[in-house]
This record gives structure tokens, sequence and C-alpha cells, in this order.
């Protein structure tokens, strides 16, 4: 009796239905029969109505024969409509992103008026978005934002100068400690000298206090080249590591034990051929690393997305290219990312060389990031002779 009862439980416990969560996709376009495509699956032409999608986030993109594609990472909430419209014929709407091409995993860039170069964001505890960036001989500047489109200029700088004219400080890199306050590492230059200094504050908003920083005992400006656009991780230990550039070398990294008071120089070179490096800790501890890339037949004009399982060793998989100029005589740079619960952001800055003067240049841009698409596309990938 005691068999048979086991099995009249078992096979009720198959028969019963598991609630799926879906929700439905409206994609319509001002260009007929457009090519649609989500999570890079075929899906019609518009206009499009799609059911019994999934609950969650997915990357939806039009691509119509002679005119950039477009990509949006669209939020589906189950039993809901989620609508969303492509505009190809709205030159003034689309002029910004067509001149940089996005690559599959990246949403179709948005103007931000967030100004300023060489910028690093911070989310504060209550959830807005702090900015700061390069003032050069005023210091280093702040802009605060509620949502990452808009942004406010603060009176003051957050990090002066003693000096106008004699300092200059650039390429911040501000970072929140266990006990509620900041610090700041910054690249400062007094005539011919560069070196980092970490500074410390209360509220991430007024920094004073600065000291240079030592890597290994020694002073960070370096011997074949100076160290420039730091940034870095915090580990769930208090382990900070920081990645920088060296001119020639690379981006490079060294690790701290004290919340960045000390830090400890890593044999080698994180990525050979890259320049303003940004970070994410990803869910399962490996980390992503978003750069612009210098080879030669680049010079700036690409961005790249990178994984390790370690934080040091980015050569097992060859990197993914995420962003590249249209336009010649026009670059990439400041590429900076920040998250907002589960949806990643990617900032990035378009600039113009000499020649350049005289066209509409975007400034600064924002693509949401399929970040599970990216590492998909990065670990399919097998390693090339060689690495990076």
């Amino acid at each position: 009796m005691k068999i048979l009862l086991l099995m009249v439980t078992s096979f009720f416990f198959i028969m019963v239905p598991v609630a799926a969560e879906y929700g439905s996709i409206e994609i319509t376009t001002d260009i007929p029969k457009v090519p649609v495509y989500i999570d890079d699956v075929y899906t019609g032409l518009s206009p499009v109505h799609v059911d019994s999608v999934q609950e969650g986030y997915h990357l939806v993109q039009a691509s119509p024969e002679g005119f950039f594609s477009q990509t949006e990472n669209i939020s589906v909430k189950a039993g809901e409509l989620t609508s969303i419209s492509f505009s190809f014929l709205n030159s003034e709407e689309k002029q910004i992103p067509a001149m940089v091409r996005i690559g599959e995993c990246v949403g179709t860039p948005e103007p931000s008026d967030l100004d300023g170069t060489a910028f690093d964001l911070l989310r504060m505890p209550d959830r807005t978005l702090m900015a700061y960036y390069s003032g050069w001989e005023e210091g280093i500047m702040c802009m605060h934002s509620s949502d990452g489109i808009s942004w406010e200029q603060m009176n003051e700088p957050c990090l002066g100068v003693p000096s106008k004219g004699t300092v200059f400080r650039t390429e911040p890199w501000v970072y929140a400690l266990p006990d509620g306050s900041y610090r700041m590492v910054f690249r400062q230059t007094a005539g011919s000298r560069h070196a980092l200094y970490s500074v410390p504050s209360q509220d991430g908003r007024t920094f004073s206090g600065e000291e240079e920083i030592f890597i290994d005992g020694e002073m960070s400006e370096g011997t074949s080249g100076s160290p420039s656009v730091p940034t870095g991780i915090i580990y769930d230990n208090g382990t900070i590591r920081m990645y920088y550039s060296i001119p020639g070398e690379g981006i490079k990294s060294a690790i701290s034990d004290d919340m960045g008071l000390s830090w400890k120089k890593e044999d080698g070179v994180r990525i050979r051929y890259g320049t303003d490096p940004t970070m994410i800790l990803l869910p399962d501890k490996r980390t992503g690393i978003f750069y612009v890339d210098t080879t030669p037949k680049s010079k700036g004009q690409r961005i790249f997305f990178s994984l390790s399982d370690d934080g040091l060793d980015f050569s097992r998989v060859p990197p993914i290219q995420i962003l590249e100029t249209m336009e010649p005589g026009v670059w990439l740079m400041d590429p900076e990312i920040i998250t907002d619960d589960d949806v990643v952001y990617l900032y990035f800055s378009v600039m113009g060389m000499e020649g350049m003067q005289h066209h509409l240049l975007p400034g600064t841009l924002r693509s949401i990031i399929n970040l599970p698409c990216l590492v998909r596309q990065v670990s399919e990938k097998k390693s090339g002779p060689g690495g990076i």
C-alpha cells in the first residue's frame, strides 16, 4: 500500500503544469518590412507582434537595407505588452548614434549632457549618480544626475588645485569604502612630472588631504611611463585591484589590502594594446574589462570587451569588439560602466581630431549593454595564439 501511494504521488507531480511567466513584444518601424531580431534570432518583418516572450531583458534589433541597424535592450514583464518603435527617417534623432557602429550586444547610443573628459561615475546611497571629471587647471569637477541623461554641475570643484596654471589634476577614479567614506585616485601633473595621488572624502563630494601613491614603496610616476586613467574593483574581502595604463606597455594592475593606502604591483600586463579601462565584477566572480583598443589599425576607434577568471589573465580568449567609429578623424574614449539594478550602462565619449572641427560631434553617449550576451560571445570564442 505504501508503494502504491508513492506511485500515485509521483504521477500527480508530473501532471501538474508549471506556470511560465511570459509577456508580449510589439515592434514597429517608420520604414515598412524591416527585418527584426530578438536575442539574435530572426523574428520577422516589421510590424512584428510576438507572444510568449519570457519575462526579463531582451535585445531587439531592427536592420533595414541601406540604414544603420538600431538596437534596444528592453524589459518584458509577465502578462504585459512591451512596445518599441524604431525611427530611421528622422535624421535629427539618429544623426548622433549613426556615427558609431554598435555590436550585437549593445543598445543604440543615446546622447547624455554629461560634460567633461576622463570622467568616472559612482552611484550614491540615495541612487543618484555622481560624475567626476577633469577640470584640468580647475581640479576635479563634479556633476550629479537622477536619470543618467540630464546632469547638473556643482558650483565648486570636488577637488581643487593649490594654484592654477602650475598643478593639473585629471583622470579621477572614486570608490566607496565600507565605513561610508570615499577615496579618489587621480593623476596629477606638475611641470614634466606625472604621478598618481589618493585623497579621501566623507561625503563623496568634497575631497581634501591628497597624498602621492607609492606602488611597492616606489613613487607612482614610473620609469618607462607614467600611470594614467586608473580604475578598479573592490572584492568582497576588502581587497582592491587597481588597473591603470602605461604608455607603450598597455594596461597593468596593482593590489591593495588596506583600502587603497598602499599598493603592490602585479607582474605582467593585463591588456597589451589597450587604454582607458573600466571594470565590472560579474555575478560568477569573473572580471570583465571594457577598454579602448590601441592596435595600429584601430588607433582609438574601437572599444573592446574581454573576460578573466582571476582578474589578471585576459588572454585565454580573444576580446569582443563592441563599438567602432564610422567617421575618419573621430575616435572613442572614456568608456565607463555603471549598473542600475539589473541594467548595465556603458558611457563613452566621441571626440574629433584636426579637420573635424566643423562636424557635429555627440560628446558623451550612453548605451545599454546586454551583459549575458557579451559574456556568451566571449566564452564561445576559442583562444588564439599569443593572447591579446
